[in-house]
């Protein structure tokens, strides 16, 4: 195993150990039940159904807003990008309302829509839209004005242009904000299901916690980490996949 795996891996079983034998000790509270505890819940939860149906839900949560913050963040940040007037136009209503945290609007969204999926997937779509728009922004102003021109002068339709200058260009950025807005997405997600009692994992982590179900609870921030550790290391590897023309990925080829 290569010792930037094996460092963290010694380091988290470590940690683990210590919580353990804390928690055996009696000098944790028992709100932090033991390790033990919390992988036979594991165990056990991840062979009923319970589970994995708030998972699934989750998932669909975070897919459709994902697959919507995207789409929308990549068109507004292209069109900023590449006509003035546009960017003029939004600049000032993007730079309001990109530093307010998305919980801001739940109870807006709550009474408007009640706790439903449709609040879910609109407040996590729009924590994916800002990283989207910067990203392709600022990709699409990267691209290098000389390469341009030449393909204008040499006669290159636009859509020509379109798939042999702008998008080499705008390609590393668009797959790093992807990366970027599915973790977000994931967390405000799971975030809106908890706060907004909207089916999830969300939701049933808050049962949990509600009920007294110590180890059922850390257990499902478990299955949740887990969770986005798993998506994000999907979208590396097809980044990786995808870049493998591109400099900073060339050596990293699986």
């Amino acid at each position: 195993m290569k010792p930037t795996v094996l460092l963290p891996v010694v380091t988290t079983a470590a940690l683990l150990a210590i919580w353990e034998a804390l928690s055996g000790s009696g000098a944790l509270p028992p709100e932090m039940p033991p390790v033990t505890d919390i992988a036979a819940w594991l165990w056990a939860g991840l062979g009923t159904a319970g589970l994995w149906t708030a998972i699934a839900q989750t998932l669909a949560h975070w897919a459709l807003a994902l697959l919507a913050g995207v789409v929308l963040g990549a068109v507004a940040g292209a069109a900023m990008a590449a006509i003035p007037v546009v960017n003029e136009l939004l600049l000032g209503t993007v730079e309001f309302f990109r530093p307010i945290p998305v919980v801001v609007y739940l109870p807006i969204m709550l009474l408007l829509l009640g706790a439903t999926s449709e609040v879910v997937v609109t407040l996590a779509a729009l924590g994916a839209l800002w990283p989207m728009l910067l990203q392709t922004f600022y990709g699409v102003q990267d691209v290098d004005p000389v390469s341009r021109d030449t393909a204008r002068v040499f006669g290159l339709t636009p859509v020509q242009r379109l798939l042999w200058v702008t998008a080499p260009s705008v390609l590393p950025y668009f797959s790093t904000g992807v990366r970027i807005a599915s973790t977000i997405t994931l967390l405000v997600a799971i975030a809106m299901e908890l706060l907004g009692a909207v089916p999830g994992l969300g939701n049933t982590l808050g049962t949990y916690a509600a009920n007294g179900l110590y180890a059922a609870t850390y257990g499902s921030i478990v299955v949740a980490g887990l969770l986005g550790v798993l998506l994000n290391a999907a979208f590396e590897r097809l980044e990786r996949r995808a870049l493998t023309w591109h400099a900073s990925h060339r050596h990293r080829i699986a």
